[in-house]
């Protein structure tokens, strides 16, 4: 007991993080890594296709591949991130006809960056492959962590493909483009670099990241937390956590600035907590029993976690020293009134998904540290009790190989178990993760209906302001002016209608009939334009018949 006691005060004092050796790269390193190039090269194919078919399907969304798109164009071309769509019916982010600041929702400043891609391809095609291209990258970081932490070039290909499967991973990717989304990979390079203390490039990725969305600061300050407590870098954590705070105090300082309300827009999803952070913070503080029953143990909030952890075989859970870092995302998401945060659908997951990987890492390792140590602790008890013969004793050799071996084994049943439930996990829960064999996986297909939308699309005037369904948005959205319908009817110079597509964000097929008949009825709009299911009209254009249009409204009903 002493010996274990020194030992964990020498581990203390050292950190439990040294600074690691650097590893030979030998033939299998160079193997491994073509192996992971081209695993992600095949994702980055995969997906490419899968999205592009599904935009020129029209299933993307406005919210929120076309507010992406308006605000980046307008980015481009106006300095500021403006945007005019937004949800009227059942979202708080509504804040006149003449829109608002992107920065009044989200303080995303790599956006200035990224808008430069418009320079070269101005679509929002470009986007997505932006964004697949940046997460397909972050399996090289976990091959080179795993490698580093586990000594075996083929221990860590596992990881780059449990990266690369991961359902909330490939959820976040396929759910149109956004900023935050870019995290999965730098933040994971970012904890590379943090453990091998490369600490100029650890800064690089840590900005990216911080630039990416307000709330990552939270995570960065952990990440500082951890230097401080497991590396014993006490000038740099400190320096980290300083960085994360004042990045907070600007972002906070930018969105309220840019709000119309003076506060974020988002700020409704935890009015219930307290007006203020130090009032939310002291509700948790005083009910925290109320908090976890309502917050982790409830139904669908476990149902969450179950889905975060699963596709890793729940390893995570025996690291969670890493797995701490993901706390203030986490708390974000379970104490939300929005379900769609605890949903483990959409981007809300993007920043917890590398720290995942890094715990599974971590979990790993430490199994693989246990079973050696037990196996070498057998052998010395062995020897101990043998009694002296004349015969020598067996060569240390033999006992090392031998330990070698039930480690290697142990390991293969670990990565073998880690890689099946990736797998099985995609066809449990309704967290789509794109892959064929995946649970609700629908190949999007372009249809004759969809190829007739650009007959309409073209006749929308590029200075026009217009007013229109969700999965049409994308496709007109580099504009000043775009509504999501039936926001800005009788405003906006032209509505585009397709009485078969989605009617979001009406509730059913039912209200959407009755909106639409409702403005071709108060004639302040002509027909322009109708055919299979698509409406074009024009604010302050002759008024004809409306009886075609009435019924081709009616005739889609089956819809609902």
């Amino acid at each position: 007991m002493k010996k274990i006691v020194k030992q964990v005060a020498l581990l203390w004092q050292k950190g439990l993080y040294p600074k690691p050796q650097p590893l030979p790269r030998t033939r299998s390193f160079w193997i491994g890594t073509g192996l992971v190039a081209l695993a992600a090269l095949a994702y980055i194919i995969y997906f490419s296709i899968f999205l592009i078919t599904k935009h020129d399907a029209f299933k993307t969304n406005g919210e929120d591949l076309g507010i992406m798109d308006q605000a980046i164009w307008n980015l481009l071309h106006t300095g500021i991130p403006h945007q005019t769509i937004c949800n009227t019916l059942t979202d708080t982010n509504c804040y006149g006809i003449d829109g608002l600041d992107r920065f009044a929702i989200h303080f995303e400043p790599i956006l200035y960056p990224v808008s430069l891609l418009y320079l070269i391809w101005s679509d929002p095609k470009a986007l997505m492959l932006f964004q697949v291209l940046v997460v397909a990258s972050g399996a090289f970081p976990a091959f080179w962590l795993a490698r580093r932490r586990l000594g075996n070039d083929w221990a860590a290909i596992p990881f780059a493909l449990l990266y690369l499967f991961y359902p909330v991973q490939q959820y976040a990717v396929n759910f149109d483009f956004h900023a935050v989304t870019l995290t999965i990979a730098l933040l994971l390079f970012a904890l590379y670099f943090l453990y091998v203390r490369k600490t100029l490039w650890f800064l690089v990725f840590a900005v990216l990241c911080l630039a990416c969305k307000e709330e990552i600061a939270g995570v960065v300050f952990m990440m500082g937390l951890w230097m401080l407590f497991f590396q014993r870098r006490w000038r740099l954590g400190l320096g980290v956590m300083a960085l994360a705070l004042c990045w907070t105090g600007v972002g906070l300082f930018v969105v309220h600035s840019a709000s119309p309300a003076g506060h974020s827009l988002l700020a409704s999803r935890y009015a219930y907590l307290g007006d203020g952070f130090g009032q939310v913070v002291l509700n948790i503080l005083t009910h925290p029993l109320t908090i976890i029953k309502d917050h982790v143990l409830e139904h669908n909030h476990l149902l969450y976690l179950r889905k975060l952890l699963a596709p890793a075989g729940y390893l995570p859970l025996l690291a969670p020293w890493v797995l701490v870092l993901a706390t203030p995302t986490l708390a974000l998401n379970l104490l939300s009134t929005d379900p769609n945060m605890y949903s483990g659908r959409f981007q809300y997951n993007a920043e917890i998904i590398p720290i995942l990987i890094f715990a599974s890492i971590e979990a790993t390792a430490l199994l693989a540290w246990i079973v050696r140590w037990l196996m070498t602790s057998l052998s010395i008890k062995r020897e101990k009790s043998e009694p002296e013969a004349s015969q020598p004793r067996p060569v240390r050799a033999f006992v090392l190989s031998r330990i070698f071996l039930v480690q290697a084994g142990v390991l293969v049943l670990v990565l073998g178990y880690m890689l099946l439930r990736v797998f099985v996990s995609s066809t449990q829960y309704d967290v789509y993760s794109v892959m064929p064999y995946a649970r609700g996986f629908v190949q999007p297909k372009v249809t004759t209906h969809n190829q007739l939308a650009a007959h309409f699309l073209k006749q929308v005037p590029a200075d026009a302001s217009i007013s229109t369904q969700t999965t049409l948005v994308p496709h007109l959205s580099q504009r000043q002016s775009i509504y999501l319908f039936p926001y800005a009817v009788g405003h906006a110079d032209y509505i585009l209608l397709d009485a078969s597509g989605y009617v979001y964000p009406f509730k059913d097929y039912g209200s959407y009939s009755a909106g639409a008949k409702a403005v071709l009825q108060r004639g302040d709009y002509g027909v322009v334009d109708l055919q299979d299911g698509y409406l074009l009209l024009k604010r302050g254009y002759p008024v004809s018949d409306i009886t075609p249009a009435l019924q081709m409204i009616d005739k889609h009903k089956h819809t609902d």
